[in-house]
């Protein structure tokens, strides 16, 4: 898909790998809507943005709520227009705790967050897409959605379930000129990625690289299937 001149979602776009697609999505010419719960970082990511010349602007959004996840989409058409890119971003951590420790609540934050919102958003995306023919849908994932690390059960579910909603838009959309993708990183270098305990710099993902891989995705020829998750790592210098 051609970046320049395409309406774009970001959720979770405060900080993190969601400011660095923002930025690489308006960089390359998209008029980008970043949506979040922390009004304050949003604002910091648009200032910084427009600074640089970027069309952006921001929602303060709970993407667990189906209604505001549908008054999110109507923002977008009536600040730009229809939406031609989702980046569904928005993510919680859920870790250190085994099966049987693991609450009803931590099922519910978490599986509410990372996947309910991506259904929601893509189910509100998704008519226009069809109906023009044109849409990318990108689900940043984890490598938990592609390993079965322990401790980590319901984090890991809700990426896996990610991965897989990316091959089912897929199957359902090809037809309709729709392309989904599942982007796998492993530690990087955000707020949640480094509440784990201090990792080896050397291993950290950039985010900028990680959005880098963001737009490599978006820009795949039509033909190309690219739902199989991809999963992103940073080779250990030997030396």
């Amino acid at each position: 898909m051609e970046i320049n001149g395409s309406n774009a979602i970001v959720t979770g776009g405060g900080t993190g790998i969601g400011a660095a697609i923002a930025a690489d999505l308006c960089d390359s010419g998209a008029r980008v809507m970043i949506a979040g719960r922390r009004e304050e970082r949003l604002l910091e990511t648009v200032e910084a943005i427009r600074a640089n010349g970027g069309q952006i602007h921001q929602r303060r959004t709970d993407v667990a709520d189906a209604n505001e996840c549908s008054t999110l989409v109507e923002a977008v058409q009536h600040t730009y227009g229809p939406v031609d890119i989702l980046v569904n971003n928005a993510g919680v951590l859920c870790h250190g705790k085994t099966i049987e420790e693991c609450t009803a609540d931590d099922w519910d934050t978490t599986m509410d967050i990372n996947l309910r919102a991506a259904f929601l958003l893509t189910s509100a995306v998704l008519p226009s897409m069809r109906q023009r023919q044109r849409g990318f849908i990108l689900m940043v994932s984890s490598n938990s959605g592609t390993e079965h690390f322990p401790n980590q059960s319901i984090y890991g579910l809700s990426k896996h379930g990610m991965n897989d909603l990316a091959r089912y838009i897929t199957s359902e959309y090809r037809q309709h000129n729709v392309h989904a993708a599942a982007l796998c990183p492993h530690l990087t270098d955000t707020e949640m990625g480094l509440r784990f305990n201090p990792p080896v710099r050397e291993r950290v993902l950039e985010t900028k690289k990680v959005a880098a891989w963001a737009r490599w995705l978006i820009t795949q020829p039509d033909n190309m299937d690219v739902s199989k998750a991809i999963e992103l790592s940073v080779m250990r210098n030997p030396m």
